[in-house]
């Protein structure tokens, strides 16, 4: 929080909310809303430089060369040195600086470092932002709204240079911009300040990426909002109804009539298409017949679609499992395990009777008929049709995708049978490798191996198995059913980032991943899934996706 002085009453105020500039020597503008004593931002601050500082003002500005980290002992014999009649100003403070430095050091030792408060003052960031709020006041009163989360950044990479003054003979120089971002950013906030709500024309003119200012920034900015033509006003509307029904509905696009009926209390229809083919004319957005789509979830979208039509152009690798068999064995199991339990119940439920003083009268008996139900096995296991079905799909198909509630079963089938798989690969392994040792015979072994080389790789492929989830929480779930590794796709993509910097000395740890299988696919956003799913196609083996969700 920080204490807001009123102008005109010069009443105090206690302000909570996000505030980038703090100091006296700023006058801040921004909407608040009282609860209790204290009053809550509404939105983000604009600030104006105070340039008549007259109250306090050597206190104003000994604070503001203690935030620019001066040294104390230049600060000191600054202010001795200073003139009590004297009073500072942001506008003058440079050449009161620079003539400070010289009855310090002369003339001819201007070159070093020795008393230039002025290298100190706009090495900082609070220098930076009083350079620019002198140079540029249109950017310290619009930007923290529009681009609050770009605002401090593009202050801190301001750069600057002195050089000497024109048409001057003596050596004396000036501070002058040499940053051509704010210099436009100050032509786009006087002339077309619609430029500013859409990312992809920032990229094109700045080269900033992700700044983009929302719609409700730009109705915090009246002034700004009188300088729209209609025809950029209504696009900026309409594009903020995309991003929002992409966003709150987990779309990729959306039909150009709904987008239409979404803006009608602030548009005609006329207006609706007039604004539309201006986006698509700024590639701002995509269409396809009556379809609208934001060009990056277009993409992304794309980018799985090829994925999945490389999978499922690929020959089928089919896995060798007896589901029916598999199931019941699986479900034969647990049921063996409920029945264990249920025996113990039963036996000590019996021993209690016999400890009781009541079994002699015959009370909470439990019929002998009950304990053989209790104690028995079924006869017959009953497996689940879908389940079946589902296993069945996985093991013949290249791309699966099996939804359903939450509890029904999707991840215990996959890990059984995946569970299945390695286990028998692993005893086929260690069979063969015992009947190689028995025979002792390298030779015909390698000439053996060379053989299946040659084969069909799609029967041949080796069994990889990566199981996925969008959130750690779910990994640790996933690898608790399975018995096997599980990684969120944040850290697929991150390992294979890291392994791309480190020269690509070792094989990619994942290089090797024929199966994918991605739990809580419904939290996947397409962004990431088109990530993972295009590093996998391009730098592992990739045969088989599975999505759960």
């Amino acid at each position: 929080s920080v204490v807001i002085q009123e102008d005109n009453s010069k009443k105090e105020y206690e302000a909570v909310g996000r505030f980038p500039l703090v100091g006296p020597w700023w006058r801040v503008n921004v909407k608040a809303k009282k609860m209790g004593s204290k009053y809550f931002v509404q939105g983000y601050p604009s600030y104006f430089l105070r340039t008549d500082i007259e109250e306090n003002n050597r206190q104003v500005f000994s604070l503001f060369l203690k935030e620019c980290a001066v040294p104390e002992d230049f600060k000191e014999k600054f202010f001795t040195w200073l003139p009590a009649e004297s009073m500072l100003s942001f506008r003058n403070l440079e050449e009161k600086l620079k003539q400070f430095q010289v009855s310090q050091t002369g003339k001819k030792q201007r070159d070093t470092k020795a008393y230039d408060i002025s290298y100190y003052v706009w090495k900082s960031f609070a220098g930076k932002a009083v350079l620019v709020a002198l140079t540029f006041p249109r950017i310290l009163e619009f930007l923290p709204i529009l681009l609050p989360r770009h605002f401090y950044g593009l202050l801190d990479m301001v750069s600057w240079q002195r050089q000497p003054e024109e048409n001057n003979d003596t050596d004396d120089e000036e501070v002058r911009f040499q940053d051509k971002v704010l210099t436009k950013l100050d032509e786009i906030l006087k002339n077309d300040p619609w430029k500013l709500g859409f990312s992809r024309i920032i990229y094109r003119e700045l080269n900033l990426s992700y700044c983009e200012a929302t719609w409700a920034a730009f109705c915090q900015c009246e002034h700004l909002l009188w300088k729209m033509p209609d025809l950029q006003k209504n696009a900026l509307i309409l594009y903020d109804q995309l991003k929002k029904q992409c966003r709150e509905m987990g779309h990729t696009y959306e039909d150009q009539d709904e987008l239409a009926r979404f803006v009608s209390k602030d548009m005609s229809i006329e207006h609706v298409w007039q604004s539309l083919e201006f986006l698509k004319d700024q590639n701002i957005v995509i269409k396809e017949k009556k379809l609208v789509f934001l060009p990056h979830l277009y993409k992304s979208e794309k980018d799985i679609a090829t994925c999945i039509g490389g999978l499922l152009s690929n020959c089928s690798w089919q896995l060798d499992v007896d589901v029916r068999k598999l199931l019941n064995v699986s479900v034969a199991s647990e049921e063996t395990v409920d029945n264990k339990m249920n025996v113990t119940q039963a036996h000590e439920m019996e021993h209690l009777e016999e400890n009781s003083p009541d079994s002699h009268n015959g009370e909470n008996h439990i019929p002998e008929k009950e304990m053989k139900a209790m104690s028995g096995t079924q006869s017959k296991v009953e497996v689940d049709l879908d389940q079946v079905t589902a296993m069945e799909k996985i093991c013949s198909n290249p791309v699966t995708i099996i939804s359903g509630k939450g509890g029904c079963g999707k991840s215990t089938i996959v890990s059984c049978l995946f569970r299945h798989l390695k286990q028998m690969e692993k005893e086929v392994e260690a069979a063969s490798k015992d009947f190689e040792d028995d025979l002792d015979a390298s030779e015909e072994w390698n000439t053996f191996d060379h053989h299946l080389e040659s084969e069909d790789t799609c029967t041949n492929k080796i069994l990889n198995v990566l199981f996925t989830a969008p959130t750690g929480r779910a990994t640790s779930l996933l690898r608790e059913k399975s018995n096997l590794p599980a990684y969120t796709l944040h850290q697929i993509i991150y390992s294979f980032k890291s392994w791309r910097q480190t020269g690509q000395v070792q094989p990619w740890k994942f290089s090797s991943v024929t199966v994918l299988i991605v739990d809580e696919g419904s939290l996947v956003s397409v962004h990431i899934l088109s990530l993972v799913l295009k590093i996998l196609c391009e730098h592992a083996q990739l045969a088989k996706l599975i999505i759960l969700g």
